[in-house]
Parts: structure tokens; C-alpha cells; sequence
């Protein structure tokens, strides 16, 4: 009997990484909430007592990209014991996962939700997108797009194409966003994509607040 040949094992298909680099940001002048990335729940304790409560607890994992619908985050945390038992139950979601870690985050709701985010496409290159933010973004689908370099015309001229322009704008007598500090924000975005040329980059949400804009969650994929 002729002795069977071995098998090359199959390659897996390569998994883009994916990161939640605020560093990214703050180097290009886009506003983070304040947050530190903590290894143990003491350090979680200390970071907190410094930001001041409430926070936010969100795991980072490669397996839950999706933070809101796995429930792999913990919000408006007001007090320690509330931090150590949430602490512990993000940390036995990440089960075997040893690169898991927590980000302890300042819990500021804002009073709407924005997307901004880029796309390297294999046609038109960098490009970037602004929308309806939050976790409704993938539902009302309200979203404008343009090509890198954006220049501060086309900034606000996709601020005003937003079906939901009309409450960033100050509908029924809501304070209306700071337009100029959002279009910096595109305008960085730009400069980042075309510099840095990740795959994809989300910050989401971008809390519209009345002290500013601020994003509060970010993914990059190389």
C-alpha cells in the first residue's frame, strides 16, 4: 500500500488588526475623552479616582469589536464597588484571550452622537465619511462621504448634506454644534488618512457636547 503523502496544512486567511489607538488621535489634535488603558483592577481604581466618577469600563479584545451589542463596555460606573464587580465580569468575557485589557474612560454623554471615521478605497484612495453616530449608525444610514484631501468648503458642505443637519443646526431650539470645531475634526481626519493610510478608521460615537466635540471610542485597522 503506498504510503499516503502529508498535507500542507490550509493558511488561515489573515485577520486585519484592529487597535484602539486614541494616541493616534491626540497626535493629530482630534479631542478624546480622557481615559487609561489599565492592566488590573487597582490600577482601573486609581485611574477612575483621577478622571472622577462617573466612568466608563470598555474591554479591549480582538474578539468583541462591537462593544455596545456584546455588551463588552460598562457605563456610567458612579462608585468602586460598581467599577471591581464590572471589572470582573468584562474580564471573564475575554476568557482566554491574554491580550485583553480594560479602558477606563470618563463617562460624559453627549446630547447627540456623530460618526467620523475614513476608508483607504483601492480606486479613489483615502477617504472620509461623517454620519449619524451612536448605535443607530448602521440603521438610519445617514452618512456623507468625499475624497481626500478635503479642504474646509467641502467640511461643511458635508456637515449640510446630513439628513440630520436640521438638529446639528439647532432644531426646536436645541443648541446648535460648533460647526467650526467639527470641521477641524473632519479636516484632521483628512490629514490622517492621507499620512497614515489605514485600512478603515471609526471614531464612534463623537459626542456633541456643550464644552465641545469629543470622541469616545475609536478603531483602526492597519
Amino acid at each position: 500500500m503506498q504510503a499516503s503523502k502529508s498535507k500542507t496544512p490550509a493558511k488561515r486567511p489573515s485577520v486585519p488588526s484592529s487597535t484602539m489607538d486614541f494616541d493616534l488621535l491626540r497626535r493629530y489634535g482630534i479631542p478624546v475623552l480622557p481615559a487609561c488603558k489599565v492592566d488590573g483592577v487597582e490600577a482601573a481604581l486609581s485611574c477612575a479616582k483621577r478622571l472622577g466618577y462617573p466612568v466608563a469600563l470598555k474591554l479591549i479584545s480582538s474578539q468583541f469589536l462591537h462593544k455596545t451589542d456584546s455588551g463588552a463596555l460598562a457605563l456610567n460606573i458612579g462608585n468602586e464597588h460598581y467599577l471591581r464587580v464590572e471589572y470582573g465580569r468584562l474580564m471573564k468575557m475575554a476568557g482566554g484571550d491574554k491580550a485583553a485589557s480594560i479602558l477606563v474612560q470618563a463617562y460624559r454623554p453627549g446630547r447627540f452622537e456623530l460618526i467620523v471615521g475614513g476608508r483607504t478605497d483601492p480606486q479613489f484612495g483615502p477617504i472620509v465619511l461623517l454620519g449619524t453616530g451612536g448605535i443607530y449608525t448602521e440603521v438610519l444610514r445617514d452618512m456623507a462621504i468625499r475624497v481626500c484631501p478635503l479642504d474646509e468648503r467641502e467640511a461643511r458642505s458635508m456637515i449640510r448634506s446630513l439628513k440630520s443637519h436640521p438638529i446639528l443646526a439647532g432644531a426646536r431650539g436645541r443648541k446648535p454644534v460648533d460647526e467650526a470645531a467639527l470641521v477641524r475634526i473632519l479636516l484632521q481626519v483628512s490629514k490622517l488618512m492621507e499620512k497614515e493610510k489605514p485600512a478603515e478608521l471609526d471614531l464612534n460615537p463623537v459626542l456633541v457636547r456643550d464644552d465641545g466635540l469629543w470622541a469616545a471610542d475609536v478603531r483602526v485597522i492597519k
